[in-house]
């Protein structure tokens, strides 16, 4: 029973691979889409929040419809075009092939390229939050 168990699972490991792993449509891949795709909108946050803390501060009335267009156009204008030099075609595998033919050096690089990126991100939300406060209050 055993061994039949370890047979298997060496036999659905290569499935099991494709499935997280996988290059065209893996769970990594849609992570990779999306955590992209989050950390890239949050840059012309501090855009949008801007405008929003103008609109707020000269507009006594807001709804919720006009505030989603004010926060939605810099977002979108911003984000097509980093979606279609990434993830059209599937233009990534061609970084998959850089990658993959590159030094450790080179990857720890990245790496922290990366991180900076998404600490970037996340400094820009917070200021964005500050712009706005600093604008509506004044």
């Amino acid at each position: 029973m055993k061994k039949r168990y370890y047979d298997n699972m060496r036999k659905s490991q290569p499935q099991l691979d494709e499935l997280f792993y996988g290059k065209k449509s893996g769970f990594s891949i849609g992570l990779a889409h999306h955590n992209f795709g989050a950390f890239y909108s949050i840059y012309p946050c501090i855009f949008s929040f801007f405008i929003e803390g103008l609109f707020i501060k000269y507009n006594v009335e807001m709804n919720a419809f006009v505030f989603l267009v004010i926060f939605a156009i810099p977002v979108g204008i911003c984000y097509i075009p980093a979606y279609k030099a990434v993830f059209s075609n599937d233009k990534y595998l061609q970084y998959f092939k850089l990658f993959e033919k590159e030094d450790e050096h080179w990857h720890k690089k990245w790496k922290r390229r990366t991180i900076a990126f998404i600490f970037g991100a996340i400094a820009s939300l917070f200021l964005g939050v500050i712009i706005i406060a600093v604008i509506v209050t004044s």
